[in-house]
């Protein structure tokens, strides 16, 4: 579509078993998502605080978290625009069981082959894939203090995202945020990220 141009970019940096990450995407990301869609362009990375020696990585919430993160990346090759990957993404970050225990009902709940998924997450694709978020994440300038590390059209917005929904309103024409009832929370019923705690971080 010619207007992808137009479309505000976020690139979200985190690991699968980030209490803040989690959180995050179950209410700030969804409801952003759910106001906006049409408008945005998402990505997720994940890898986050983990640690590369050689070609070994080491995640931050141990070797189920690796293994979330591969799953997470093998899906999004497989299944590349994220209104497809969301939803079983969403369900995995949600769950408090290993993203393991949960993929395959994630997954297939949603359409996707998760088999294919995890073939690629067990093999050497889904390795190759984790060092690949690993360059992206660690040559971030300024690099990433925490997870969830959010950038708008390539600007991180640090501490503030909780304030995600009005950061994207703020940089979309009036036209677009006339009807967008999210924009104007004085008028607007409670959403997910209102009721959720303030934001949580996972530091490296």
């Amino acid at each position: 579509e010619d207007d992808e141009e137009k479309k505000l970019r976020i690139d979200f940096y985190m690991e699968a078993e980030c209490p803040g990450c989690k959180s995050f995407t179950t209410s700030v990301l969804t409801d952003a998502l759910n106001a906006l869609a049409p408008h945005i362009q998402l990505r997720a990375i994940p890898y986050g605080n983990a640690q590369i020696n050689g070609t070994r990585i080491r995640c931050q919430h141990g070797e189920g978290e690796c293994e979330g993160n591969r799953i997470m990346l093998c899906m999004f090759k497989q299944y590349p625009h994220w209104k497809t990957w969301f939803p079983p993404f969403k369900c995995i970050e949600e769950s408090s069981k290993p993203p393991r225990n949960v993929t395959r009902k994630c997954l297939s709940d949603n359409g996707l082959d998760v088999d294919a998924v995890l073939s690629c997450a067990d093999g050497e694709e889904g390795h190759l894939l984790h060092l690949e978020a690993a360059e992206e994440t660690t040559s971030l300038s300024p690099p990433h203090a925490f997870t969830p590390w959010v950038l708008v059209n390539g600007n991180p917005i640090k501490s503030k995202v909780m304030d995600l929904v009005s950061i994207l309103c703020s940089k979309l024409p009036p036209k677009v945020t006339k009807d967008v009832d999210a924009c104007h929370p004085e008028f607007s019923v409670a959403h997910a990220s209102e009721l959720a705690p303030g934001p949580q971080f996972c530091y490296p």
